[in-house]
């Protein structure tokens, strides 16, 4: 077999929100270490109409996260807000 160095290995995980496998939802992860040497977890899920990122030390504290936000964003209809927009560096941000 040959060496490849195009090859990329994506790890994959499942959030489901209050352990409610009907909305169960994949997304990727991605460890890295701080230039201190500290472990750092980077993950993003697509739900619906949108992407939710979190970033943690260890797997378990991103996936807790991600299912907490999940929950907002389905349950608390989170981002149902009207908001307001604002440029910032020349780029237009939503806030609530």
């Amino acid at each position: 077999m040959k060496n490849s160095k195009n090859l990329e290995i994506t790890e994959l995980i499942l959030v489901n929100p209050k352990n409610d496998w009907s909305r169960t939802f994949t997304g990727t992860i991605v460890r890295k270490n701080t230039d201190d040497g500290q472990p750092f977890v980077f993950a993003k899920v697509i739900i619906n109409e949108g992407k939710i990122w979190s970033s943690a030390d260890c797997e378990k504290n991103v996936i807790n996260n991600l299912d907490e936000i999940c929950t907002l964003k389905l349950d608390c209809e989170l981002h149902k807000d009207e908001g307001i927009t604002t440029i910032i560096a020349d780029k237009q941000f939503f806030l609530n």
